[in-house]
């Protein structure tokens, strides 16, 4: 198990093989820092847009403390 919890970290996923159609052990993180300015989540109606959003939020307001 990966240990990435930690603030200012979003974890987003693990990376995909689309050629092997596996999906990989590579973490996908984003830095809170880097949500400087302005950001787009597109998505399919119930996918998580919304629930992600306030993620990301709260998670970079805890970090801009």
């Amino acid at each position: 198990m990966h240990n990435f919890e930690k603030l200012g970290v979003f974890y987003l996923g693990r990376e995909y093989d689309p050629d092997g159609s596996v999906l990989k052990d590579d973490l996908i993180l984003y830095d809170a820092g880097n949500l400087t300015t302005h950001a787009m989540i597109v998505g399919m109606t119930g996918s998580g847009k919304t629930g992600l959003a306030l993620a990301l939020l709260e998670e970079a307001a805890i970090a801009a403390r």
